[in-house]
């Protein structure tokens, strides 16, 4: 086991939990990481458990530090995000030290999980503001476009300052700064109310037979092992029952339409998803006209970048440290945070 300095980040989501853990020795820095499927309203009396034994995972020691953000709270597990907030700080306390405890503030502030829990509206939902200021280090001038399983944070960045207005999700939607499609767990019928269908259209059905990741399967942007959450039928996460369930939209099956029906369903339904963040990207560039870089990362960073440019925008992959992914940059973001705050301590 490591002795040298390290810090813990966490990305605790409502269904996923993205975790780092960063060396801080002579030279550069040293990353694991891993993501791990957890259903907090599932699961919620097993969180303190699982993120122990993820911590124990990674290799961490008793005085490892651990930096905290979360979007847990919005799991439907809670009645307030308030109660979710204090769950999660719950879960960590009964898991690891208090005083080891750091909470990231959207402001950009570490607090104690006392502290957090008074404040919940500053700590949820967090995680974006991390991954921005990392990348405002890097990158002065630019929109972050973070596409992760769920939603997608276009978050603009000015003379190296977070520019975005909103703070809350809801404020977060209204201002387009969020957008809520991502590479996974999005119903189609939330991207689309039509497709294309034997030279005409089609209405699509509201019945959640296909999530947008049968659409990333089919077209062979996503890979069935990163197909993490259930599907909507139960049956596997394969091309051919991704197939299955993207003729469902239309009230149909495979015996009625072959791999072509398919293909040009599927291709529709990923470009107005595309779509959906070139309208919100491009209210941001109205705002910020300075800004001609994107900097793209997340489970869908190929999405991303194809949004960004649709829009004229310069494309940057994120910078990613060895032993990081695209799926856990506000986790490491968070954690680099951290050390830069403790470094500066008195």
């Amino acid at each position: 086991m490591s002795h040298e300095p390290a810090v813990l980040g966490w990305d605790i989501g409502g269904v996923n939990i993205k975790a780092v853990r960063c060396g801080f020795g002579i030279g550069a820095s040293r990353v694991q990481s891993l993501i791990q499927p957890f259903e907090v309203q599932r699961s919620l009396g097993n969180l303190a458990s699982e993120l122990v034994r993820l911590a124990d995972r990674l290799g961490a020691s008793a005085g490892d530090n651990h930096a905290v953000t979360m979007t847990a709270e919005l799991s439907q597990a809670f009645r307030t995000k308030g109660e979710g907030v204090a769950a999660v700080i719950d879960a960590l306390e009964i898991g690891f030290p208090s005083g080891h405890l750091h909470v990231y503030t959207v402001e950009g502030a570490f607090v104690t999980p006392g502290v957090a829990r008074e404040r919940a509206l500053s700590v949820a939902a967090s995680n974006w503001a991390a991954t921005a200021r990392w990348v405002a280090t890097r990158f002065p001038t630019s929109v972050l476009i973070d596409v992760g399983s769920t939603t997608t944070d276009i978050i603009p960045i000015v003379d190296g300052q977070v520019a975005a207005i909103g703070r809350t999700d809801p404020d977060r939607l209204r201002t387009g700064e969020l957008v809520y499609t991502g590479m996974l767990r999005t119903p189609v019928e939330a991207i689309t109310h039509e497709v294309p269908l034997w030279g005409s259209h089609a209405g699509v059905s509201a019945e959640s037979f296909a999530l947008i990741g049968d659409v990333h399967l089919w077209l062979r942007q996503l890979q069935p092992e990163a197909y993490t959450c259930p599907t909507p039928d139960g049956r596997p996460p394969s091309r051919e029952y991704a197939a299955e369930r993207l003729a469902r939209l239309v009230c149909a099956d495979r015996e009625m339409l072959g791999d072509n029906d398919v293909d040009v369903i599927a291709r529709a339904i990923a470009e107005a998803q595309v779509q959906s963040i070139v309208r919100a990207l491009q209210r941001i560039r109205r705002q910020h006209p300075e800004i001609s870089q994107a900097v793209v990362t997340g489970m869908g960073e190929l999405i991303a970048g194809d949004a960004a440019q649709a829009t004229g925008l310069e494309v940057t992959l994120f910078p990613y440290e060895e032993g990081m992914s695209s799926q856990t940059t506000a986790a490491a973001a968070v954690a680099f945070h951290l050390h830069s705050w403790l470094a500066d301590l008195p």
